[in-house]
Formats: structure tokens, C-alpha cells, sequence
């Protein structure tokens, strides 16, 4: 219960549900994916997102969920905001993503959070062992904001994820296109919001 609704939200990052194209390569390489085992020091995420576009200042998170079942009060919520970090830091492997008109940014967990994630994993794993829950989810989550109007056509934005060296890079969501979020209740502008005067810290591909 917890291994496949865990691997849910990881596809679902970017607020997306179905509407990206999660590669065969990485259901395989997820298939026993245990985001309760993974360390926290070496996760990383990535967005590749059109130039216009990028995540919001401190809208990119590890999103835990625990609870049981027909009990609202058991179920809990705990965000945590992960750190921009360099992109050539990452190597060729995850360069090679960063495509003409667009711009990928990458995140990873910032030194003093390493250790509030492990205990944040040690307690759903606690949870799960006592029956305080069953089911669950670890993953992670990204809002983005725009820099000019919105321009016409899909707005595609493409998610990669690395739980370690041996995994490597994984694409997690390709090509979703943001405006097929949009709906009468959330408009596509209250989904992507102006930035505003926010610092630009991205490597843009040329």
C-alpha cells in the first residue's frame, strides 16, 4: 500500500495526474522504489520548464502523507522545501536535458532538513509498523510562476528525479503540458501566477 500509492506522487509531481507521460524505463526502475529507504543527503529533483516559466521560490518540496483509512483524524500532512542547487554540479548526465528555450532547475535537500527528513521517515515507518496507518505517500511536489504572458499553444513542463548514484537520473513526468490543468474553478493564471520581481537563479540553456 504504501510502495505503489508512494510511486503515485511521485508521478504526480508538478500537480499533474495523467497528464504527462511517465517513460517506461522509469516504472521499471521504480518498481520497488521504498521512498522510506531513500536518503535524504542524496535525493535530488529537477524541472525542466519553457523559458517564461519556472518553479516558484520555495514551491519545490518533499511532500509526506500518512494515515488510515475512514479515520480523518489519523491522516497527516508534512512539507518540506527542498534548495536550488547548480546544475553543472549534476554532471552531462542531467545537462544533456537542459534544452534550447527552456530553462532546468535542480533541488536538493538542504543540509539542516537532511536529518528533520530521515526522523519524518523513521516516524511514517513507525506509523506503518503499529497500525497508525495504511497507506502513504513520500514524493515530491513543484509549483511554478511565469516571468511574461502566457503564451499561446501547450506550456510543457518535464520532471526528473535521482535517489542515488546507482539509480541515476530518472525522467519521472515528460511533457506535461500545464494547460490541461487549467479548469473553470482554477483558471491557468491562478496556476501559474506571475513571478514578479523574483532573483532569477537558473541555468538557461542557450
Amino acid at each position: 500500500m504504501f510502495r505503489s500509492s508512494r510511486f503515485t506522487v511521485l508521478a504526480a509531481a508538478l500537480l499533474a495526474s495523467g497528464c504527462g507521460h511517465v517513460p517506461v524505463s522509469t516504472m521499471w526502475a521504480l518498481r520497488n522504489f521504498d521512498g522510506l529507504g531513500v536518503d535524504p543527503a542524496f535525493l535530488r529533483a529537477a524541472v525542466r520548464t519553457p523559458r517564461a516559466f519556472q518553479p516558484r521560490p520555495g514551491g519545490v518540496k518533499v511532500v509526506a502523507n500518512w494515515g488510515r483509512k475512514g479515520d480523518p483524524a489519523s491522516e497527516r500532512k508534512v512539507e518540506i522545501v527542498l534548495r536550488e542547487a547548480s546544475l553543472s554540479a549534476e554532471g552531462p548526465a542531467l545537462a544533456k536535458e537542459n534544452l534550447p528555450g527552456s530553462n532546468l532547475h535542480v533541488f536538493r535537500v538542504a543540509p539542516d532538513d537532511v536529518a528533520r527528513l530521515r526522523a519524518l521517515q523513521a516516524e511514517i515507518a513507525r506509523a506503518k509498523a503499529e497500525k497508525r496507518a495504511d497507506h502513504g505517500s513520500l514524493g515530491i511536489g513543484a509549483d511554478a510562476c511565469r516571468t511574461a504572458d502566457l503564451p499561446e499553444g501547450p506550456i510543457l513542463m518535464t520532471t526528473f528525479l535521482k535517489m542515488s548514484d546507482e539509480t541515476g537520473w530518472l525522467t519521472v513526468l515528460k511533457n506535461v503540458d500545464l494547460r490541461a490543468l487549467a479548469s473553470k474553478d482554477k483558471p491557468l493564471e491562478e496556476i501559474v501566477p506571475p513571478c514578479g520581481k523574483l532573483p532569477q537563479r537558473v541555468e538557461a540553456a542557450g
